[in-house]
This record gives C-alpha cells, sequence and structure tokens, in this order.
C-alpha cells in the first residue's frame, strides 16, 4: 500500500475531513488530496509530523506492519492491567506515550490511573498534580483527535475527574460536548454528576425517568431482532433472544404487580412459536405455561383508572414526572385461531389440552 492510501486509511480511522487534517498539519487541502491520490507525496520532514499526529510510528505510515501501532497498544493496556498496582500502570502507559506520544487510548488509560491517585493518595500535593495532568490528557484528545469515540472516552473521563473534585459545572459541560450517538455516557454522565453533587431528589427523578426510556429501548430492540430472526428461519437464536426478553420484561415485577402484561404475552407467544418451529415439544409446553395464565391479567390492567407508569408501579417511578410514559394495555382478548398452529402440533397430548383446558376453558 502506499503512503496516500496509508494516510487515507489512518484519517478515515479517525473520521476527520482532509480540510481538518490539512489545518493540523498547516499545508492545504489540496496538498491532502493529492498525497491520497499518489499525485505526490507529503515533504520528508513532515513525516515525523503525521505519525505523530496518528499516533503511529513512521514505519506503518509506509505500510509496514499496519497492525504494528493497534497490537502494541493492546500489550501496553494489557500489561498495564496485569501490574494490579496504579502507580505501576502510571509508568507502563507513560513509556509507551514516549513510543506513541499521540495515542488517544493510552492518555485516556493514563488518564484514569492518575484519577486513581487522587482517590487513593494521602499527599494532597500529588493528588493534584494527578488530577491536573489527567485533565490536561483528556483535554489533549478532546482538542486533537478526529475518532468520535475516543473523544466522548475522553469526555466521559473529564466527568468522573470533575465530579470527584467538586468541579460540577465543568463536569456537565464536558456532558454536553459528547457527541448524539454516544446517549450511555451522557445519561451515566448526568446520574454521575448528579450523584457527586448529592441531589438526591433531582438523581431519582432522572434515574426513574431514564430507567424507563432505557428499559423500553430494549424492550422493543429485542421485539424487533426476535421478530426478524424467526422470519428468516433462524428459530434458536430467536429463542434465546426471546428468553433474555421475557427476564427484562419482568425486571419491575417487584412491588409492581405485572408490568407490561401485553409484552410478556407477545413475547411468551413468540417463543412457543420458536419452540415449535424447532419441534421442541418440552420446551414449546413451557411457554405456554407461561402464556395461557397471562390472558386472564389483560381485563385487570385494563381496568386501572392510570395508565402513567409512577400511579401503576410506584415503587420504581413515584418520581419520574414524567407524563409520556405510559404503560401499554390490551382491554380484551379472543384467541379465535391464534392457538390453531399449536393444536395441530400438540394433537391429543393430555399435558397440552389439560393446560388449554385449564386456562382458556
Amino acid at each position: 500500500m502506499s503512503i496516500g492510501t496509508n494516510i487515507y486509511t489512518l484519517r478515515k480511522s479517525r473520521k476527520i475531513t482532509q480540510g481538518q487534517l490539512a489545518e493540523k498539519l498547516g499545508v492545504s487541502e489540496q496538498a491532502v488530496s493529492k498525497w491520497e491520490n499518489d499525485q505526490c507525496a507529503p515533504d520528508v520532514s513532515l513525516f515525523p509530523v503525521i505519525a505523530e499526529y496518528f499516533g503511529v510510528s513512521i514505519d506503518r505510515l509506509f505500510g509496514y506492519h499496519m497492525n504494528s501501532y493497534a497490537d502494541e497498544v493492546k500489550k501496553i493496556l494489557k500489561e498495564a492491567d496485569e501490574s494490579m498496582d496504579t502507580y505501576k500502570e502510571i509508568a507502563v502507559f507513560t513509556k509507551g506515550l514516549e513510543k506513541f506520544p499521540n495515542s488517544p487510548e493510552l492518555k485516556i488509560a493514563l488518564a484514569f490511573s492518575l484519577s486513581m491517585v487522587n482517590r487513593i493518595s494521602e499527599d494532597e500535593k500529588e493528588r493534584r498534580e494527578a488530577v491536573d495532568k489527567a485533565v490536561r490528557l483528556c483535554q489533549e484528545v478532546t482538542d486533537s483527535c478526529g475518532d468520535t469515540k475516543q473523544v466522548d472516552s475522553a469526555l466521559n473521563m473529564l466527568v468522573r475527574i470533575y465530579g470527584e473534585t467538586g468541579e460540577y459545572k465543568k463536569a456537565y459541560a464536558a456532558i454536553e460536548k459528547m457527541s448524539g450517538e454516544n446517549y450511555f455516557f451522557r445519561v451515566i454522565g448526568i446520574a454521575r454528576t448528579l450523584g457527586y453533587e448529592h441531589d438526591d431528589t433531582e438523581l431519582q427523578k432522572y434515574t426513574e425517568s431514564n430507567l424507563f426510556w432505557c428499559w423500553l429501548a430494549m424492550d422493543l430492540n429485542l421485539e424487533v431482532l426476535t421478530s426478524r430472526l424467526a422470519e428468516i428461519g433462524k428459530y434458536e437464536e430467536a429463542a434465546a433472544f426471546n428468553r433474555a426478553h421475557l427476564k427484562l420484561l419482568s425486571v419491575f415485577d417487584d412491588g409492581c404487580g405485572n408490568f407490561y402484561t401485553t409484552h410478556k404475552f407477545f413475547a411468551c407467544f413468540q417463543l412457543a412459536h420458536n419452540y415449535r418451529k424447532l419441534g421442541r415439544r418440552e420446551d414449546c409446553l413451557e411457554a405456554l405455561g407461561m402464556l395461557f395464565p397471562l390472558i386472564g391479567q389483560f381485563e385487570t390492567v385494563a381496568a386501572s383508572p392510570d395508565y402513567h407508569i409512577s400511579a401503576r408501579n410506584p415503587l420504581y417511578f413515584s418520581h419520574t414526572g414524567d407524563e409520556d410514559a405510559c404503560e401499554e394495555y390490551m382491554s380484551g382478548f379472543s384467541c379465535g385461531t391464534m392457538f390453531s398452529a399449536f393444536d395441530t402440533f400438540f394433537g391429543k397430548d393430555p399435558d397440552y389440552l389439560r393446560l388449554k383446558e385449564e386456562y382458556l376453558g
């Protein structure tokens, strides 16, 4: 591979434009374009500058040992992890950065280890110096790295550091800079900072609201995935995710009655069908044994005067204040031909007939 192709690959891995790279290197955008199209090569004086910017060796820049940087960084991270000592980790990461001075992974890892010094050291000066250096390392990543994932990781580390040092406004400012695609870091960052502030009322409200929406996202994601897996005949995989889905749907049952009965019903129904397709009679019967009792609960759920989750589930959602967080329900249920496939599958099986008679009449 040519040096131009390697520059293109490295630039794309950082998710930056030709113009952004040109600005960092002090050259024109046209120059970068010519390099990547192999119309010319960078001036030799720029080789170490480009290599340092991408955190790679000059050999890597020329295409030698293309995987060496990633492999070596992994080795450094592993060596530090295996040291089982914060100060030894700092020494390992510091040495690693001497070789790869612009590695965002090593800078963030070192920042984490330095933040631990703030927790364990009894020397106030040492703690302050460690925190200052950790902040500088994270800011270097946010200022110069074009990889959104690494920038978000550095911002997440800043949230932790600022929260522990009581600089809450800076923590919230770091959260605001996180990319929209990194919803996880944003939610956890705000919750963590509220915890550091000891703002218990807001923390409970925020947690309850996000708990519901994160749970709902997982619920719907699993519903879509299991349906699609069944459509393409991957019944074993579908059944595995069905089982995970049912565990998720029962997570708030403690103190909340039957939460989201409708979704539980269809998750059980889908699981039973997947077992039927796999010819697993005992497993299918067990799934139906979970499904049939749910039918009698639809009317109870529908009779509730308020479908808002804080009214239906006060143990977990009494402070959410989110008026859009409402439960779905079914006002009635008619079997119709819904179970005809199971009738054919089980035939005159006495256990199936007994189960059906008990719950369906």
